[in-house]
């Protein structure tokens, strides 16, 4: 069991807040991190690291970071914040805060990034060139019809943590359009269609913009290789959405003036029209946690002692096991059940905590467990559709998900999750395999 120079949780509620499902901030990384790479069997982290060292000042890449939600990749980006915040001005945003995560527009991802490049030179005590500025408000203010007292009257200065009163219009601009964006269809749709009438011009100015800020970084920190931007959660866009931003609008999401990092859906990658063709460089995933032994033609997967060590580890980094399982051996259920996936881990351990404390258990034991996983099953039951159990037995059978509509779902929806590193192969999620529904569409498989 790993030690640690922090105290783990040794009381059942204790061991329940510990394993919160949210990324690890920056300030937790020491305590609770775990280097889970050599499991994964990939090094996404590394790569994307090798990216932003080799590129020079005034260079900029788009990178997409992929992987199922809840693997881990958040965290993993704020791992790569706290790497490289000495080298580049680090702008880490989630979207779904900024936009309507079901319905984003590329056009959407430009508003955010002149609003939050405006806070970040704000809070350095910097701003943009006054007649750039000038110009691009003196633009939106034609297009939207909008003037200081329409803004004003809308956008609440001290409700808003990228406004004071030292903020330009345009920063209040961008605080009302998003609202906007994410609040009404009608809006939403009037703005979009507004931008979309001078996409060039939008563009030109966002890229005059941004070139602005670079250079009032590179004056102030003449280390500062340049701006640095986490979309994070944009993987959990439809996938239609991500089709649009992906395939459709992909040269737009490539030309901003800054090294930008798009979080994307796994199940993209399985998209027949191959849309991250259209992107510099391959994706960099980050799969689950490999804890079966690979055979491509058997359903029932052997067990991978260090992927389920590994596992445990994530848990053990927060909670002293001894006092809170009768047995390790039922962390390992716990671990089998996850199927290497990070937060069903967490959120079936959560499960078991209040499950032993309400039955007034002095420890988590097996009943617990069991209880947690069953109702991480009947949460699957309750969205997958009955046509989709024969593609998952599919699944089990083959290691392989079909490249199309039915099978990006069961991507999106973590019915069936994603292995790689010498091979990449699917299967399965093990809560799935419980189902009584995949049971009965797997022996009707194995007779034909």
């Amino acid at each position: 069991m790993p030690h640690s120079s922090f105290q783990r949780a040794n009381t059942l509620k204790a061991a329940f807040l510990a394993c919160n499902v949210e990324p690890l901030e920056p300030a937790e990384m020491e305590r609770y991190y775990v280097d889970l790479s050599l499991v994964r069997k990939t090094s996404a982290i590394d790569n994307v690291s090798t990216i932003l060292d080799f590129q020079e000042a005034g260079n900029f890449t788009t990178i997409l970071f992929t992987g199922h939600r809840g693997c881990g990749k958040s965290t993993e980006l704020k791992k790569i914040q706290s790497l490289w915040e000495n080298n580049y001005r680090v702008i880490y945003l989630e979207a779904n805060e900024e936009t309507d995560i079901n319905d984003t527009r590329y056009t959407d991802l430009y508003l955010i990034v002149i609003k939050q490049v405006e806070f970040e030179l704000r809070k350095l005590g910097l701003s943009f060139n006054q007649d750039l500025l000038k110009s691009f408000e003196s633009w939106f203010k034609d297009i939207t019809q909008e003037n200081e007292q329409s803004v004003e009257k809308s956008v609440n200065v001290k409700a808003e943590a990228t406004l004071s009163p030292t903020a330009p219009f345009l920063a209040k601009l961008m605080v009302k359009l998003l609202a906007q964006i994410k609040g009404s269809d009608k809006q939403k749709t009037t703005i979009r269609q507004t931008l979309e009438k001078d996409l060039s011009r939008l563009k030109s100015d966002t890229n005059l913009l941004l070139s602005d800020a670079y250079a009032k970084l590179r004056q102030k920190f003449p280390e500062c290789k340049g701006l640095l931007i986490i979309f994070d959660n944009l993987d959990r866009v439809p996938p239609a959405v991500a089709e649009h931003l992906f395939f459709d609008y992909a040269a737009q999401m490539q030309e901003l003036n800054c090294t930008i990092i798009y979080t994307v859906p796994i199940s993209i990658l399985c998209s027949p029209k191959n849309p991250l063709n259209q992107f510099d460089g391959n994706p960099h995933i980050v799969p689950m946690i490999n804890i079966y032994e690979f055979e491509r033609h058997k359903c029932d997967l052997n067990y991978n002692q260090t992927g389920l060590d590994a596992m445990a580890s994530v848990i053990e980094k927060r909670v002293d096991v001894d006092e809170i399982f009768e047995s390790r051996n039922q962390l390992l259920e716990l671990a089998k059940a996850s199927g290497g996936h990070v937060r069903q881990l967490m959120q079936m351990m959560r499960s078991a905590c209040q499950t032993a404390s309400t039955r007034k258990h002095a420890k988590i034991i097996s009943e617990d467990i069991e209880y947690a996983v069953k109702q991480q099953q009947f949460s699957f039951e309750r969205f997958i559709p009955e046509e989709h159990y024969a593609h998952l037995a599919q699944v089990c059978l083959t290691k392989n998900v079909s490249k199309d509509e039915i099978g990006q779902l069961m991507l999106f929806n973590t019915s069936v999750l994603e292995y790689n590193g010498d091979k990449r192969w699917n299967y399965p999620n093990p809560v799935v395999k419980r189902n009584e529904f995949f049971q009965q569409a797997l022996q009707s498989a194995q007779k034909q």
